[in-house]
């Protein structure tokens, strides 16, 4: 098993997205064993730090950062999948979008954002470049599988810079991997408690999910 970590930059633009379809499209011809960890798009987490910032500060901007981040997404789903693929994904970024929305709605609303609250916000950036580029992947003949690693990856609630629970981590890592023998598509940075509740490992928390992933499979290496 081979754990392969692609930041926001390698995925700030569906060009980049389809330079890495090549690169995996090698690995999976040879038959190699690997799974991928994936950062949101280039500069997405700091628009969703904004974002609700400007929330918290009753600041009606936010809207406009909301419309840009829904637009990106969108946008970068119309450009990289099919017609067969495309209405599925876009309804499913919409359900996101709309729990997103009244997130920072209700932040609006009490003008405060908690650092528990900020960790869901910032979820929705790996969740939707991980769901795209998956359906990506699995249109290009890789039999590709979406991971949200809140599943397997457990935390205490130290939000912004949880502390892991290896014992439950790998033991849900290697039981998931094993019945899940598809290539899996795994969002960085997330995670959650024992209760369920979104915490992130920290900025930069995606190199630490391909290592926590790295470890729980024994894979031979990081790339």
């Amino acid at each position: 098993m081979i754990v392969l970590k692609f930041g926001g930059s390698s995925v700030a633009k569906p060009e980049r997205i389809k330079g890495i379809a090549e690169i995996l499209r090698n690995y999976y011809s040879r038959g190699d064993k690997f799974t991928v960890v994936f950062s949101a798009f280039g500069g997405i987490t700091d628009s969703l730090v904004e974002m609700s910032k400007a929330a918290a500060n009753g600041d009606e901007n936010y809207k406009v950062l909301f419309d840009s981040f829904c637009n990106r997404h969108n946008e970068t789903v119309k450009e990289l999948l099919n017609d067969n693929n495309r209405d599925a994904v876009i309804a499913q970024l919409s359900d996101n979008q709309k729990v997103l929305n009244n997130l920072l709605h209700g932040i609006f609303l009490v003008r405060e954002v908690s650092s528990r609250t900020m960790d869901y916000v910032l979820s929705f950036g790996e969740r939707n470049s991980s769901f795209i580029i998956a359906h990506f992947l699995k249109q290009n003949g890789i039999n590709a599988r979406f991971l949200d690693a809140r599943k397997i990856i457990k935390t205490d609630r130290t939000f912004g810079s949880a502390k892991i629970d290896f014992k439950n981590t790998f033991e849900n890592i290697q039981d998931y991997y094993i019945e899940n023998p598809e290539i899996q598509i795994v969002t960085g940075f997330i995670a959650s408690s024992k209760g369920g509740l979104t915490t992130t490992l920290g900025r930069g928390g995606s190199d630490y999910t391909a290592s926590i992933l790295a470890a729980g499979l024994n894979a031979k290496h990081i790339e």
